[in-house]
């Protein structure tokens, strides 16, 4: 079954790990929610929300989530119903974080009784809290990855592979970012709203998580902004590579001009050419012009024109 409860006192934390049939008529069995949640709930994706009615509160979240089958960060969502003395929490696919904390909520009682000795606001706080931590390590891991990229770079080993994988960290962390930005705001609605269950006391723990997200919101920030200058750094120089090779290929394009128009004149059957006759004296004017064009190569090289 896709619906799971756990009580603690009066204190009760419903979990539906899967949106079907059978999870929507529970909730329409044994809560009067407003239809346009119901709604929302079924639909793909939403926007993170808060939407506040006279007994409850309906959430929307996104939290990071790495797939590993198409290596990038992508959104989960979790919907929350908070009421006076419940919390229900709505799964949105595979994600095995939610599930984690309700059983070990349900399987610990120390952690049952530090979560759920409060009310529903309190255990809205505690869970968000953790999930909101459960992304710091997915943040550190594009921290390392950066981090290589950057010596890497520095190390000489520019190519257009790198370029690539710059981009794809940076789609990964302006998805982070995106994920976060709304949700900053959200957290700082809620600290500021007002329920029985969602009294003054709580301001603090909810602020607690708002300056949590923004130091992520500043890091995500920060690695933004290093992946643009890695970006733009790994660009020039590979251009500056390219513009040597093209560089190389023109001087020797233009130094066997001179040997290509030489060997069409002397090739033409045409009389009255100096030395014509005499071919010692034609190869002396070939190779003497080779090593004119060679000499000035070799300056040229020094003087680190080429």
């Amino acid at each position: 079954m896709s619906v799971k409860e756990i009580k603690q006192g009066a204190l009760t934390w419903i979990h539906i790990s899967k949106v079907n049939e059978e999870s929507i008529a529970y909730l329409k069995k044994a809560h009067k929610f407003h239809h346009l949640d119901f709604e929302d709930i079924q639909s793909e994706s939403q926007n993170p929300k808060l939407d506040v009615y006279d007994s409850y509160l309906f959430l929307v979240f996104h939290f990071p989530e790495w797939k590993q089958n198409s290596k990038k960060i992508v959104p989960h969502e979790i919907d929350f119903f908070v009421g006076e003395n419940y919390m229900i929490t709505v799964q949105h696919g595979k994600n095995s974080e939610v599930k984690d904390f309700f059983y070990r909520c349900m399987n610990n009682r120390k952690i049952k009784n530090s979560w759920m000795s409060k009310n529903s606001g309190f255990l809205l706080y505690k869970l968000l809290e953790s999930l909101f931590n459960e992304s710091r390590p997915m943040l550190n891991s594009l921290g390392k990855q950066i981090s290589a990229i950057e010596n890497d770079i520095f190390a000489g080993e520019q190519d257009v592979q790198e370029i690539k994988e710059l981009a794809m960290l940076r789609r990964d962390v302006l998805s982070f970012r995106r994920m976060l930005d709304p949700q900053r705001y959200l957290v700082s609605t809620i600290s500021h709203t007002r329920k029985s269950f969602l009294d003054e006391t709580l301001s603090i723990y909810f602020d607690n998580i708002k300056d949590y997200l923004d130091k992520l919101w500043v890091i995500a920030d920060t690695y933004k902004e290093t992946i643009d200058g890695l970006h733009l750094t790994v660009e020039s120089l590979v251009n500056q590579k390219t513009n040597k090779v093209i560089g190389a290929l023109t001087a020797i394009s233009v130094s066997l001009l001179p040997l290509t128009l030489l060997s069409g004149i002397y090739g033409m059957n045409i009389s009255g050419l100096p030395h014509a006759n005499n071919p010692k004296w034609v190869w002396f004017m070939f190779i003497g012009l080779a090593c004119i064009i060679v000499t000035s190569i070799v300056l040229m090289k020094r003087k680190k024109w080429l």
